[in-house]
């Protein structure tokens, strides 16, 4: 069984279903509460180490299928404990370490989810999902330098990872003071994504007035075009 069974997460955006449900209206600033508090359902990118490991058995891809089911069912205890499983039986793959990251992170466990989720950098060190979810973490945590850091890592690894730059523009937003930052890595999104959150052209207008940027023709255009698609 081919390595990649294991390149599956759950979420592995950052703020897909699961983090802007609560948002505000069209056209007001985030608040805390809205920021992103887990991830968004993706497929992840190539989690394997180098070497790649053996071949899979049949029987332990169907166990992590399962795990990703119980965490897209909210069953985080039952999901962490197969995750724990696979990841004694499977220690080189990336992909346990990363859901259980997750898992342990639903259940409100920070201290357990770093260590998954830095276990899983190390297998998989050029897999942006796994920084995008520190960088979350971090967040949660409170160490805000690190969540950048963590944020800006998975873009360096993939530029056009429209998750993390919402992400980032976010942590800059609510919890950095840097308006600029966030006005420029909440635009980078909506040029990224077909579908955004139609709540960011809303937060793009109010920064934009924030510090004086009148939007230019094309990209006011584009923000309005995104916001309807999204409606």
């Amino acid at each position: 069984m081919n390595s990649s069974a294991f390149n599956r997460i759950f979420p592995s955006g950052a703020v897909a279903a699961a983090i802007l449900c609560a948002l505000t209206a069209c056209g007001s600033a985030p608040t805390k509460q809205d920021a992103p508090a887990a991830v968004g359902p993706e497929k992840a990118a190539a989690a394997t180490p180098q070497p790649t490991p053996a071949p899979l058995p049949q029987a332990a891809v169907d166990k992590f299928d399962q795990a990703i089911s119980l965490l897209e069912s909210g069953q985080a205890d039952a999901a962490e404990k197969q995750l724990l499983e696979l990841t004694a039986a499977y220690p080189d793959y990336s992909g346990p370490y990363l859901n259980l990251g997750i898992a342990q992170m639903k259940r409100g466990d920070l201290a357990a989810a770093e260590k998954s989720l830095k276990t899983a950098a190390e297998r998989a060190p050029q897999n942006a999902k796994v920084f995008n979810q520190l960088g979350i973490l971090y967040r949660h945590l409170g160490r805000l330098q690190e969540a950048d850091a963590a944020y800006q890592e998975a873009l360096r690894i993939d530029p056009d990872y429209a998750l993390a730059h919402l992400n980032l523009g976010v942590l800059c937003d609510l919890y950095l003071g840097q308006p600029q930052r966030a006005l420029d890595e909440y635009e980078r999104y909506l040029s990224l994504t077909s579908e955004p959150q139609p709540q960011v052209a809303g937060w793009v207008k109010e920064l934009r007035a924030r510090l004086g940027n009148s939007a230019p023709a094309n990209d006011a255009k584009a923000a309005e075009s995104a916001a309807k698609a999204a409606s």
